[in-house]
């Protein structure tokens, strides 16, 4: 089911609080791109990705989704008394913005990558650098990695049987551990 179809202007900003949901792009052609995975508690609205021309975004449920909406004009219009908690509210939202902007630009850094192996690498990285022991859980399943990477999914698979045959990693159904970070 489709949560949000993105329009010229900022209309709502959308808080995934439950469930699993993706950003698509589709081209002028009818091509869908995977342009971001949302779990619970991530943001989105036209104003992380303000889109341009006739270009077509929008966002479906993966799973069953629960989702709270916030009306934008309410967001950048303050209350008359300019109370904390709409201050709170706007600094939090910028806060969610410098993230979001992070997250593409690590998207970006992953995609411009010359092979599946760097791609590959390159995610895995970004993935589990917060685990001392280089291990994290994969939060979608290979099909869906491959969607995001830009990758076929049989090649993907391929390229990370070669990781685990040279001691790059180990991999257990969705688990990743990155054994050797070259």
């Amino acid at each position: 089911e489709i949560i949000m179809t993105y329009t010229q202007s900022p209309k709502a900003i959308g808080i995934l609080l439950e469930g699993h949901a993706r950003l698509y792009y589709n081209d002028a052609d009818g091509n869908q791109s995977v342009i971001e995975e949302l779990f619970q508690n991530h943001v989105f609205g036209e104003m992380f990705l303000l889109p341009s021309g006739m270009e077509d975004y929008f966002v479906r449920a993966g799973s069953q989704c629960r989702v709270l909406f916030i009306d934008y004009k309410h967001v950048v219009k303050r209350c008359q008394r300019a109370c904390i908690h709409h201050s709170q509210l706007v600094s939090n939202l910028f806060q969610l913005t410098a993230q979001k902007s992070q997250q593409q630009a690590n998207r970006i850094r992953i995609l411009t990558q010359p092979s599946t192996r760097l791609k590959l690498l390159t995610y895995f990285g970004i993935l589990c650098r917060h685990e001392k022991d280089g291990g994290c859980m994969l939060p979608m399943s290979y099909s869906a990695l491959a969607e995001y990477l830009c990758l076929d999914r049989s090649s993907m698979m391929r390229e990370l049987k070669k990781l685990c045959e040279e001691g790059v990693l180990e991999k257990s159904g969705r688990s990743i551990h990155l054994l050797n970070k070259k």
